[in-house]
């Protein structure tokens, strides 16, 4: 079966290929704006299911997988940084926190229909200014939620993680791969 990821983070397509899903990439590209009454869960949720849904109408014959991830401090949402002082403003309100990443996950096909929600909460160290700064100029915060990234240089930033690692990396990767064996999709792809 066609497994179409309506997603381009070339985070969540490594994570489906080094565990043999093979996927083609239809980025989803919707208004991912949060309503000021919503709260992260729903908004989260409802932004991995247009973006599932949107993918799903042009390729019904498919299964489609979606995923949103948001990281949480005090209620407060941290999205992509605009820029390198935005960067600068969350990794320093996250210095020395606990703060949670949610990924909601959206797995849809014809025959059926599977929502995620995976919270992981994650404790980073006390950073400096410059330490910040020195990440920051690597540029690999820049496209990522909360401006970092755990599994690439941040990695030595995080003292402590409750919850699954792969859900700070973008996808929830146990209930993904439990997900397509239980509907049979992985199957369906090795016979292809």
């Amino acid at each position: 079966m066609r497994i179409v990821l309506a997603s381009a983070s070339p985070r969540r397509i490594e994570l489906l290929e080094q565990v043999g899903i093979h996927v083609e990439v239809v980025p989803a590209h919707v208004d991912e704006t949060i309503f000021e009454y919503e709260s992260a869960h729903v908004a989260i949720q409802r932004l991995a299911q247009l973006k599932n849904d949107t993918i799903f109408n042009q390729y019904s014959d498919a299964c489609v997988i979606s995923a949103d991830t948001m990281v949480i401090l005090n209620d407060a949402i941290f999205n992509k940084p605009m820029d390198e002082e935005d960067a600068f403003r969350m990794l320093k309100a996250l210095s020395g926190q606990t703060h949670q990443v949610m990924t909601a996950m959206m797995i849809q096909s014809a025959q059926f229909k599977k929502e995620v929600l995976s919270i992981t909460h994650v404790s980073m160290a006390q950073l400096s200014d410059q330490d910040i700064w020195d990440y920051i100029k690597t540029n690999e915060p820049m496209d990522k939620a909360g401006a970092y990234a755990i599994q690439g240089k941040a990695g030595w930033m995080i003292q402590k993680i409750e919850g699954d690692f792969y859900t700070v990396v973008g996808l929830p990767l146990y209930e993904c791969v439990k997900i397509l064996r239980e509907n049979h999709v992985m199957d369906l792809q090795k016979e292809e």
